[in-house]
């Protein structure tokens, strides 16, 4: 334990200074006079702040666009932080885990799990660099932020004899403890690598601790945004960067346009998932696209033994499925702009169309073409699938939900009723991708941002319960019942997929008994039987039949004098035998098309957690993004 900690305070005592003479020899490091973040390696902003007009002021020969792009990044290194650790950070850190390595072949098959489910989602490491140091030195010279955060991210997918070899008894318990450790890093971090930190965040965004989010998915995300807009990752690289010509290399380069994009990625989806507004505005960024050869070319770099022990087949059809998921989340962020922003008019239709042009340039392959590609490239694939046919539901659902208010001015009846076709031809097209994944048995492969994208299309489904066609109400139904079934395989790997299932089959719930208690009311009035339904036919039946149902509107779930005007917050009863004395708007909310469940309402969802995993905190977010 000792010389862990030795050899952890070693790699972590080299200086700015030193750093800084490393990567530029012929500079001097005299500090003196220059702000503590000005130099030729920041970025001192645009020209809404005061710096750079000062700095054109003291520099006219320098092109207007002076400030550090990604190109000009310095290089940094997979190994230790800049930080000297003193004696109670040192002791904070051994409290919490952080100096107890796992068993090799452990961390041996969390890395492999980690390349073959996670770096293609979210491709934030010099893989080739990570893992030569790695199969060098094993996980000492690494950065232990950054070890511990892709330990984390890893967990999620790890068969239940490594749990069992690391000495947990749970992936809930090995997910917490591998978050603990990469917090207590990051807690005593003072390093100046910014290019750690937004990796080593954005793979920490995938842990949810309480309602509140202190330090949940949106935290994360936030600094990382905020980190890489520090280092100007959201601007295009500029060959004349402030009077300084060295450029860094098309590595780093690439590793730029990565990690912008997925902080685009991840921004896109949280804000759908959490129903808040997006950190990340098009108009303010002008980063270069990325290639798919931004990912694949560093691979190519490891040998081939390598390369089979740790990453998957496939990967140039894997790398560009990333830039798939990047052009479709782009889209999405447009989509929410256009719907969802509070002082902006409802989209025209001609705006709809034009996103629909969009979003169809980003429709993945169908997965029929792909029997000549890996299990791996297939689970991808149906991921990809998943996500664009969210996208999809997600520009039409208030067509479908709000209908007639929200059709646009102007919109014809043909244009009104093939918005809503094709809302639930992606809600549809969305069960028949989970049913390929049940038939090739890889739900345990499914990705944390798997679940937000399954909200819109229970949504649908939820809604058409209510149709007046009993036949469609019973098809959604069976529908709405598979993604059921579908999170409740996941609620063992995921707090988010307990809280959507017990949700949506609380409020089905509640559907089933209005309508049941519609038919009795309807029985009653006629005179009938309800348990003996009589003909069309019948002389004895003048008005309807009675084992017809009135579906409930909206309007049916909206608090009155009749119910107990318990408000929203108080949303966590017992639903099934409660349905009549509750908040309906909770409902009528789930069924709205900007849904976000709020957190007050999520932490009674949460009740049949509560003690059933080992020593474990509950978490309170809502969704797996």
């Amino acid at each position: 334990m000792e010389n862990i900690e030795k050899r952890v305070r070693h790699a972590q005592t080299a200086s700015t200074s030193q750093l800084s003479a490393r990567f530029y020899p012929g500079k001097s490091t005299n500090t003196d006079g220059i702000l503590p973040d000005d130099s030729a390696c920041s970025y001192i902003g645009d020209t809404r702040g005061p710096r750079q007009s000062v700095y054109e002021l003291c520099h006219p020969g320098v092109p207007q666009e002076a400030y550090q792009s990604p190109s000009s990044i310095a290089p940094h290194s997979v190994s230790g932080t800049q930080t000297t650790l003193q004696p109670h950070e040192v002791e904070y850190i051994h409290k919490e885990g952080g100096f107890s390595p796992l068993p090799t072949d452990v961390c041996d098959e969390l890395i492999r799990c980690y390349f073959h489910h996670v770096h293609f989602f979210l491709p934030v490491i010099e893989a080739s660099a990570f893992i030569q140091e790695y199969m060098n030195n094993g996980s000492q010279k690494i950065n232990q932020l950054l070890f511990w955060s892709m330990l984390l991210a890893a967990t999620n997918f790890v068969d239940a004899n490594i749990l069992q070899r690391a000495g947990f008894a749970s992936r809930k318990a090995m997910k917490k403890a591998m978050y603990k450790r990469a917090k207590a890093f990051y807690d005593v971090d003072r390093s100046a690598d910014k290019l750690v930190l937004i990796q080593s965040v954005l793979l920490m965004s995938f842990w949810y601790t309480d309602a509140q989010d202190h330090t949940g998915a949106s935290h994360w995300i936030g600094i990382a945004i905020t980190l890489a807009q520090g280092i100007g990752l959201h601007r295009n690289p500029n060959s004349q960067v402030r009077g300084n010509s060295q450029i860094a290399s098309e590595e780093r380069q690439r590793l730029a346009r990565r990690l912008w994009w997925t902080c685009v990625v991840r921004d896109r989806w949280v804000s759908l998932a959490k129903g808040r507004p997006m950190r990340i505005h098009d108009e303010d960024c002008d980063a270069p696209f990325p290639w798919s050869d931004d990912v694949s070319h560093e691979l190519q770099l490891l040998s081939a033994e390598t390369r089979q022990r740790f990453i998957p087949p496939d990967v140039h059809y894997l790398a560009g499925m990333w830039v798939q998921l990047v052009k479709t989340s782009s889209v999405l962020g447009r989509i929410l702009r256009a719907h969802y922003r509070l002082k902006a008019p409802p989209p025209r239709t001609q705006e709809v169309d034009e996103l629909v042009a969009e979003l169809l340039e980003c429709q993945p392959s169908p997965p029929t073409a792909m029997y000549d590609v890996s299990e791996i490239a297939r689970v991808h694939e149906y991921h990809l699938q998943i996500f664009y046919q969210a996208s999809v539901t997600v520009l039409y659902r208030p067509y479908v939900l709000n209908a007639p208010a929200s059709f646009p001015e102007q919109s014809t009846p043909a244009w009104q009723k093939s918005a809503q076709n094709r809302a639930r031809e992606a809600a549809s097209a969305t069960n028949s991708t989970l049913e390929k994944i049940i038939e090739l048995d890889v739900v345990k492969s499914i990705k944390p941002m798997f679940i937000t994208s399954l909200i819109p299309a229970m949504q649908i489904h939820l809604f058409d319960c209510k149709s007046d066609s009993q036949l469609q109400a019973h098809l959604a139904k069976n529908r709405l019942n598979l993604c059921l079934l579908f999170l409740d395989n996941l609620r063992d790997t995921y707090w988010s997929a307990g809280v959507m299932y017990r949700l949506f089959d609380r409020a089905q719930t509640i559907l089933t008994s209005r309508n049941t208690t519609n038919h009795q009311m309807i029985s009653q009035k006629t005179g009938l039987n309800s348990n003996t339904p009589r003909h069309p036919n019948d002389p004895g039946n003048n008005t309807i039949v009675a084992t017809e149902v009135i579906p409930p509107s909206i309007a049916d779930f909206t608090p009155n004098s009749t119910t107990s005007g318990v408000p929203p917050e108080s949303f966590s009863g017992d639903l099934e035998t409660n349905a009549y004395s509750l908040d309906f708007a909770a409902l009528e909310q789930l069924l709205s098309p900007g849904f976000a469940l709020s957190d007050g309402h999520s932490q009674g969802l949460f009740a049949e957690y509560m003690g059933n995993v080992m020593g474990e905190e509950v978490p309170m977010s809502l969704y797996g993004v």
